[in-house]
Parts: C-alpha cells; structure tokens; sequence
C-alpha cells in the first residue's frame, strides 16, 4: 500500500479515552507529512537524475561502440593497404625482374654480335694485312726486276 504525504496529513484517528493527545498526533502527521512530501520530492529529483545518468551512460555505450566499431575499420583498412602495398611491391619487384632479365638477354645478344662483328674485322684486318704484304711484295718483286736496277743503277742515283 502507498501512502501519499496528503493522506498521511489527512488522516483521522478515532478518539478515545485516555489515547494519545489529539493536537500531538496531528502536529506529528504534520511533520511526517513533510517529510514524506520532501522525500518523495527527492525521489523524483532523484529518479530524474537516474534517468539522464542512464541516457549518458547508453550515449557513452553508443559512443564506445562506434569507437570500437571506428577502431575495427580503421584496423582492417590498416591491413588491407598493407596486403595491396605488398601486392604493389612484389607487382613490381617481379616486373623489375622481368626487365632485367629483358635487359640482360638484349645485352647479351648485343655483346654476342659485338664479339661476331670484332671477329669479322680482325679477319677483314687479316686479309687487308696479307693482301698489303702481298701487294708490297709483288712491288718489291717488280721493282727489283726493273731493267735500271738490273744496269747496276741505284735509287739514289735516279734522284739526283
């Protein structure tokens, strides 16, 4: 059962020989009225409080639950750059790969015909060597078999 503070003012007791002395109980209900009154007032103030400490409390829990839901995110993006910059990175270490060896195989075929264009001109060089030797001394031959050199006469005589 639930007593409000004016039913507790407005109560009446019923009068009997030598009982308790009216103008008591009633300044006594009075005060028990008041205060009655006033705790029901704190009460209330009380359960108000209550009631915006629980909305900030669920704020708060909101709050949290999107931080951490922010947090999980910011994780997996976290991750997922790191796996694509990994990706990115053997992308490119393979294709830098792929390039040298591409670069490697030109240069080997290019020292490959650079060694066979050196051997074509050493053996041009050969044969332009024996053909001048050969030259040469076909004019030595020639010049020796000349008739004035056969009469005794040297080349200086001829130059003066």
């Amino acid at each position: 059962m639930s007593l409000t503070p004016l039913e507790v003012k407005k109560q009446e007791f019923e009068r009997v020989f030598r009982g308790y002395d009216p103008v008591a109980v009633e300044a006594f209900l009075e005060l028990v009225s008041e205060e009655m009154a006033a705790l029901v007032m704190r009460i209330a103030a009380l359960e108000e409080r209550l009631l915006t400490t629980q909305s900030t409390v669920e704020d708060y829990r909101q709050m949290e639950q999107a931080l951490k839901e922010t947090m999980a995110g910011a994780q997996r993006q976290a991750e997922e750059a790191r796996e694509a910059a990994t990706r990115e990175a053997d992308l490119v270490r393979r294709e830098a790969k792929v390039e040298s060896d591409r670069i490697l195989a030109e240069a080997e075929l290019r020292r490959t015909a650079l060694e066979q264009r050196i051997e074509e001109l050493e053996g041009t060089e050969r044969d332009f060597v024996r053909r001048l030797k050969a030259f040469l001394d076909e004019h030595r031959r020639t010049l020796e078999a000349h008739p004035l050199r056969a009469l005794g006469r040297n080349d200086d005589s001829e130059v003066e």
